[in-house]
């Protein structure tokens, strides 16, 4: 065990800017201690679009994994370490978290997804194997299917990267780049498409903008505000600072579940960015930030459109609003902060510094 409070833990995870991974590796050194880590995007990349690239990472999955697995075994020869921890899990197999358990070192997962199938069935096959699971989504807590296959189940919250969700400081030209009515950035989806296509149809004039990936599927009408790439770190912080209004839209239920997101990442993101949050209506989000006062919410597509209608023409409501909701991610500390608290606790509270 180490020293006093400090941890040596094995770190599962994806480490490029901008990542709730990283954010959360950050927030575990901030606090002093030190991670082994192995970043499944090393031997994976996620960020393949083309049907070749595609076609080739699905062909030779077997023989990453295997070599992911591999890397992590590493692990099992750091002598100080005191626990393994997986973002998300990816790539990971059963055998390799066994291999952990048989020499005593506890295991978790940190999960940010709405469906623990949706990423291929290695997730869910070690979800069992874990000491406990952190999700991200309240309403897992909820499902009887996955409260029975896991040994524990805990809730945390998303947060924000203080390194990288911060108000861009940005030249005109920048501004003039990036500077838009309404914003959205985050992954296609039908329901999102539905959304914005209602308001490209009440308002056609207004000024749109879409980053996220997978958008080539939605209709002519949306397609033509798609800006053909997605945002992370910086870019995400400008597009956040610039945007009059940045839309928090929320993903549909996945596979296997029935309901979808209440918050999302981009929920702690855009204020914590600077920007101005109207957000999809969510008891979640209400318990975060005073709606109306800090965030903005709409609650049908309808309301949708009035909402964005009334905050394009109040300058001095939404510079309120902008102000009060980055300030209350800064002084309620909706950083990452709060998940790697809790997972500590759980680790000290069963597993007491000798």
């Amino acid at each position: 065990m180490s020293v006093g409070s400090s941890f040596c833990i094995g770190y599962l995870g994806a480490d490029w800017w901008g990542s709730d991974a990283r954010a959360l590796a950050t927030e575990l050194r901030s606090q002093g201690h030190l991670l082994v880590e192995r970043h499944y995007e090393d031997y994976f990349s996620t960020k393949w679009r083309s049907f070749p690239l595609r076609a080739l990472r699905r062909l030779c999955r077997p023989l990453i994994e295997a070599e992911y697995n591999r890397a992590v075994c590493e692990l099992l020869e750091v002598g100080a370490l005191d626990f393994l921890l997986a973002f998300k899990g990816m790539l990971l197999d059963e055998t390799t978290l066994q291999k952990f358990q048989k020499l005593g070192k506890p295991c978790y997962c940190v999960y940010p997804d709405v469906s623990y199938r949706d990423h291929g069935e290695n997730i869910w096959k070690c979800l069992p194997h874990y000491d406990c699971v952190f999700t991200t989504k309240s309403y897992h807590l909820e499902d009887p299917e996955l409260v029975k296959r896991v040994r524990s189940l805990r809730y945390v919250p998303h947060g924000f990267d203080p390194e990288v969700h911060r108000p861009a400081k940005l030249t005109a030209r920048l501004k003039s780049y990036y500077g838009c009515d309404v914003s959205f950035v985050g992954v296609w989806s039908p329901k999102k498409e539905q959304i914005l296509s209602a308001v490209i149809d009440a308002l056609p004039h207004m000024d749109l903008r879409i980053w996220g990936p997978f958008w080539n599927r939605a209709k002519e009408s949306v397609r033509r505000c798609w800006q053909k790439r997605s945002a992370y770190g910086d870019e995400l912080a400008a597009i956040c600072s610039c945007s009059t209004i940045n839309l928090g839209l929320l993903s549909e239920a996945g596979q296997g579940t029935l309901e979808g997101d209440r918050t999302t990442a981009r929920t702690w993101q855009i204020p914590a960015c600077g920007g101005f949050l109207l957000h999809e209506d969510t008891q979640e989000l209400r318990a975060a930030f005073v709606v109306g006062d800090e965030a903005a919410v709409f609650s049908s597509n309808a309301d949708l459109v009035s909402r964005i209608t009334q905050y394009l023409n109040d300058v001095e409501g939404r510079e309120r609003i902008r102000s009060a909701g980055q300030q209350r991610c800064l002084t309620s500390q909706y950083s990452y902060r709060v998940a790697a608290d809790r997972v500590l606790t759980f680790h000290r509270d069963r597993h007491p510094s000798p």
